[in-house]
């Protein structure tokens, strides 16, 4: 994000053109402190989009799920600069993933708030707009209850709206031939597979799409995007920001809030973007040297602290597991992210889902999977051994949505005696896991897929049948016992080969204080694992 960090002077000097006041003192106090009796009277306006993530994957073209992400993109540009609602830029404290903040005259704030409905209708052909605000300089009352109240009125209009505005599809009309869910509205000539219905959206989200692209030609599915393995694949990564809301309540004022929120919006796209380069990934349809490039990426969703990728299917799992890791470290290291007012909370951290399923498979239906492992992982971050960030994934072979009944293991009441996933995994278990499933799959193990498969059949058998099967490839094998080795050096320990306790460990690792069998977990991923940067060994 190219915009200028806010500082005192220029919210200050936002807050002079909302209250039409000579700025002062008392103005100035209130912006940093976010306390006392302000000088004039004005609006607090908050704003946020409702049906995003519809009218994002509302289809499963590739270019027209690009051509919206862009809409999305360039209206928050042009949000943050201000201009395009007749306010100045140091009046709009934060714009970004179709929602935001800002503080406008009273006599202004109908207009600013018909120009915000207008926008998302007009820009979208879709997603609807709430907007809500709540009063300034009427008594005093501190910054942070003006936004708790601001928050409180635009969830109220969202349920008196409604957070759909398509009308159902008639009998005797036809459908869409892109996304299957409007009404076509038109016939496109020039497409890949010839004429084609389409409805007024998926058109104007195709044509602009187009324009993105190097060669302005459609890309109607994921085939650039996908790996090359088992029929290509593709990942889809959801994640978010763990306690940002408890966080943004705290934040006692605007100062405090605009540095915060564009901050942590700062930090997650920054973050993804420097893995983006590590694992050389360019975005799809844009031009580059194959020589350099190893795929490509899609970042449909990027703002605040939300995030959706798609990405080649093999490097899904690392990708977010260094995501989580490279967010956590930005964080620490910015200032603007850190608050007395956050004193008792943990550091910030994120919760990830990744879901993985053949180029063929639906994208929203990924996303939806996705979405379900990201709510798995967050009760892990805040459940009762919480944990900082958290990732769940699983290999999708179908539509049906296994995530919103199926809880895992040991997230359960009963937690079984030995564990055959560890998921969802924290980050430092996932990061253990990593280097030990990189020793697993090394050149030296001699441990291919189908060995793997006989050792969960074990497993399941029993800790003893696992044990004697494990006892018995040590007396035969010795890539195994260089594997056991392998396996033990990773935690410190020596000569385990000759003690049958400490060999059978390593197959039974122990995660936040369960045995479990990640080997399960190593065969799910076994296709899909491509590191992008080098995984560190203690």
């Amino acid at each position: 994000m190219s915009e200028r960090p806010p500082t005192l002077e220029t919210l200050t000097a936002g807050f002079v053109e909302a209250l039409g006041v000579d700025p002062g003192p008392e103005l100035a106090t209130y912006v940093a402190e976010g306390h006392g009796t302000l000088p004039g009277t004005g609006k607090l306006l908050a704003w946020d989009a409702n049906s995003i993530h519809g009218f994002v994957f509302g289809t499963t073209n590739a270019t027209a799920i690009r051509g919206a992400s862009s809409v999305l993109q360039g209206l928050d540009e042009e949000l943050r600069g201000g201009t395009i609602l007749r306010l100045k830029p140091s009046q709009i404290l934060f714009a970004g993933g179709a929602s935001g903040l800002a503080v406008v005259s009273d006599k202004k704030a109908p207009e600013v708030i018909d120009k915000l409905h207008r926008l998302f209708a007009e820009r979208t052909l879709t997603a609807t707009c709430c907007a809500a605000t709540v009063d300034l300089g009427t008594g005093d009352r501190p910054f942070d209850r003006l936004y708790e109240d601001a928050q409180n009125e635009l969830t109220r209009d969202r349920v008196l709206r409604g957070s759909d505005a398509e009308p159902g599809v008639p009998f005797f009309a036809a459908r869409c031939e892109v996304c299957g869910r409007r009404a076509a509205t038109t016939v496109a000539e020039k497409r890949i597979s010839g004429p084609r219905r389409e409805c007024e959206v998926c058109t104007y989200c195709i044509e602009r799409g187009k324009a993105n692209r190097h060669d302005q030609q459609e890309s109607s599915d994921f085939g650039a995007i996908a790996d090359e393995k088992r029929g290509g694949f593709l990942a889809v990564v959801y994640a978010d920001g763990n306690g940002i809301g408890k966080r943004i309540s705290r934040l006692p004022s605007p100062l405090a809030y605009a540095k915060f929120s564009r901050a942590i919006a700062t930090v997650v796209r920054g973050s993804f973007m420097k893995l983006v380069n590590e694992y050389r990934l360019t975005e799809e349809g844009e031009a580059m040297d194959d020589r350099e490039r190893r795929g490509a990426y899609q970042l449909p969703i990027c703002g605040g602290d939300d995030l959706v990728a798609i990405l080649p299917g093999d490097v899904g799992v690392p990708f977010a597991r260094d995501l989580l890791s490279e967010v956590e470290q930005a964080a620490d290291a910015n200032e603007d992210l850190k608050h007395e007012a956050f004193a008792d909370l943990d550091p910030i951290g994120v919760a990830a889902g990744v879901a993985i399923g053949k180029q063929a498979f639906p994208i929203r239906h990924l996303l939806q999977e996705a979405e379900e492992l990201l709510k798995t992982a967050k009760k892990r971050v805040y459940g009762p051994d919480s944990v900082r960030s958290a990732l769940d994934f699983a290999e999708v072979a179908d539509g049906s949505p296994r995530r919103e009944s199926a809880e895992p293991e040991r997230l359960g009441r009963e937690v079984p005696r030995l564990l055959e996933t560890a998921r969802p995994y924290s980050l430092k278990e996932l990061e253990r896991f990593s280097r030990r499933f990189g020793v697993v799959r090394g050149v030296g193990s001699g441990l291919g897929r189908s060995q793997l498969y006989q050792v969960r059949r074990f497993a399941r058998l029993g800790l003893n049948q696992l044990r004697n099967h494990l006892l018995y490839q040590l007396g035969r094998r010795e890539e195994w016992r260089d594997l056991i080795t392998d396996l033990a050096t990773l935690d410190g320990e020596r000569e385990v080969v000759s003690d049958p306790d400490l060999a059978m460990k390593q197959f039974v690792p122990e995660y936040g204080g369960h045995r479990v069998f990640d080997v399960a977990d190593m065969i799910e991923l076994y296709d899909h694992w491509r590191e992008g940067r080098e995984v560190n060994t203690p």
